[in-house]
């Protein structure tokens, strides 16, 4: 005869062992694929300047699960968040278009990074089909999923949790968000006592110490961890195993997807096996999300048209003088610039079919979006490509009265555009020999 104690009296009695110390009286043997993303930060698609960042991106990520859920049966899809950056008009589209992306790969459980509410929650609140789970968020008008329980073949029973922590999120932390650790502890109870899985994993969204140390965590089984500050952000990607339970990280920007094997025995011991897997050039580009990705570029596209006037507007006086007025005093130097990659950088967009796109333009053309700048190629044909004013500041009022240390401090320029999404590799004194002028 089996006896089923509620919560309330187990907390009652004060039970001093924990239900995790020994395997689970229902534990089924099986395998279980866990395979986990995350900290994309709106990247839909790899820009493609470098052949070491040209891995990522929404087209190849579909591929490869269509690939991986035909060799697996028992998968879980996983996301920790931070799928959005800056909270801008082409941030917004690009975030909209994500979230139906990760609709359509039929994710498991995603949840909330801190950036993810960059753009309300009502934006949150308006995207059908994700599944949201938040066991300690506390957001009026944005219910989340305390937990999710994914049910597999043979009885073999997965419950996901997933908690933030308060100081990423909100300074008034005590109004807006429960505490990680003791929303963790209580439910770990609700679940045994309940729905009794056998296998509990903790989705986080912190730093990674703080994340680490869930593992002793009476009834944790595998945590997964995500949070990043920048892009450029260096993620110990390697697994943590303690006393039979693992940590592990989500990889930057959705270069790279995670996968996670966990083996249940007869017994209830459990065994693991990680990798990261690059989506580089390996990998096709997926039809559907292919389609999708040129949905986003058409709403692109109109943005960079109906913003014209605005920058038309910006353009009060011509204050850069452009390469022809550069040459009449620098034609060496002009020489070599019309020799090198800087200048066909915008025939390199339209080659990609992107000159149209504010987050390209910016490091392949002269000043856009700033006042006298590059608006388009048929109002200022004279401002396309990486021009000398790119590095050495506008220079119409030094090219009319000629004054010695106009642009020393080019150097600084560089790391603007130069930086480990676009050019991993950069080195100065490596580029300036291919631009020595």
């Amino acid at each position: 005869m089996r006896i089923f104690l509620s919560l309330t009296s187990i907390l009652s009695l004060g039970f001093l062992f924990s239900f995790c110390s020994s395997p689970s009286v229902r534990a089924h043997s099986g395998e279980v694929l866990v395979i986990y993303s995350g900290n994309t930060l709106g990247e839909l698609k790899p820009c493609g300047c470098s052949r070491e960042e040209d891995q990522g991106g929404v087209e190849r990520r579909a591929t490869y699960l269509k690939k991986t859920l035909t060799k697996h049966g028992n998968v879980l899809l996983l996301d920790t968040g931070d799928s959005f950056d800056q909270p801008t008009q082409q941030g917004k589209i690009k975030a909209h278009y994500l979230m139906k992306s990760l609709q359509a790969m039929n994710y498991s459980a995603i949840m909330l990074g801190d950036k993810d509410l960059v753009y309300g929650k009502d934006f949150i609140k308006n995207q059908p089909g994700i599944p949201w789970v938040g066991s300690n968020y506390k957001i009026d008008g944005l219910p989340l999923s305390r937990y999710k329980i994914k049910q597999f073949n043979k009885g073999l029973k997965v419950a996901i949790l997933a908690v933030g922590d308060p100081a990423l999120f909100y300074s008034d932390k005590s109004q807006q968000m429960e505490s990680a650790e003791k929303t963790v502890k209580a439910l770990v109870l609700e679940l045994q006592s309940q729905e009794q899985p056998d296998l509990i994993l903790l989705m986080t969204h912190m730093k990674r110490d703080k994340a680490l140390s869930f593992l002793s965590t009476p009834g944790i089984d595998i945590i997964v961890n995500g949070n990043i500050e920048k892009a450029t952000d260096v993620i110990d990607m390697n697994p943590v195993e303690r006393d039979g339970k693992i940590f592990v990280q989500a990889g930057p920007r959705g270069q790279k997807m995670g996968e996670l094997s966990i083996k249940i025995s007869a017994s209830g011991e459990k065994s693991f096996s990680q990798k990261m897997v690059p989506l580089g050039s390996a990998f096709e580009f997926d039809v559907e999300m292919t389609a999708l990705y040129e949905k986003y570029n058409e709403e692109i596209e109109t943005l960079f048209f109906e913003t014209m006037t605005a920058r038309r507007s910006k353009t009060t006086e011509k204050v850069y003088a452009g390469d022809t007025i550069c040459k009449t005093c620098h034609s060496k130097g002009h020489e070599t610039w019309t020799q090198s990659r800087h200048g066909h950088a915008y025939a390199t967009l339209k080659k990609v079919n992107k000159a149209f796109d504010p987050e390209c333009l910016v490091c392949h053309v002269v000043g856009f979006n700033k006042p006298g700048g590059f608006i388009s190629e048929l109002d200022t044909p004279d401002l396309e490509n990486v021009q000398c004013e790119n590095c050495h500041g506008s220079g119409l009022q030094h090219s009319q009265s000629p004054q010695p240390g106009f642009g020393s401090q080019a150097k600084k320029a560089c790391v603007q555009c130069h930086v480990k999404n676009h050019s991993p590799k950069f080195q100065f004194d490596k580029y300036w020999s291919k631009i020595k002028h």
